[in-house]
Order: C-alpha cells, then sequence, then structure tokens
C-alpha cells in the first residue's frame, strides 16, 4: 500500500514552496526551522571572517555587560 508523503517542494520562479501535510510539524517548528534557514543564507552570502565574527561578538557581549550588571559589581 503506498503512502503519500507528509510533503512536497515546487520551484516557481524565484519561490520554494514547500507544503506540509496537516500535523505533521508543530508550526512553532516550522518557524524556527525557517528562521535557522534564513540566518544560514545571510551567514553564506556574509564577507565577515570567523576572526572578526568573534570580534564583533565579543564586543556586543562587553556592551550588554556594561548595560546590565549589578550596581555593586562596578
Amino acid at each position: 500500500m503506498a503512502t503519500s508523503r507528509a510533503y512536497s517542494i515546487v520551484v516557481e520562479d524565484q519561490d520554494v514552496i514547500v507544503r506540509l501535510r496537516g500535523g505533521v510539524l508543530d508550526p512553532a517548528a516550522v518557524s524556527k526551522f525557517l528562521d535557522y534557514l534564513e540566518l544560514e543564507s545571510i551567514r553564506r552570502r556574509s564577507e565577515l571572517s570567523e576572526a572578526d565574527a568573534q570580534a564583533l561578538a565579543s564586543e556586543v557581549d562587553r556592551a550588554v555587560w556594561e548595560r546590565t550588571r549589578p550596581e555593586d559589581l562596578s
């Protein structure tokens, strides 16, 4: 007995359309996965080196710490 697939993928012009059978995945999980795909796409196109990315992350960490650290640790 053949079973139908839980999803289908169609490419139209510049769009990729993915259809999921109802109940296959939780909508929140699909949204999280699509966010991941979008970030991966941005990362692939980025010309930022790994070292530059690490330096930027450290700078952000320091800035956040400066704004959120408790007064008694200043």
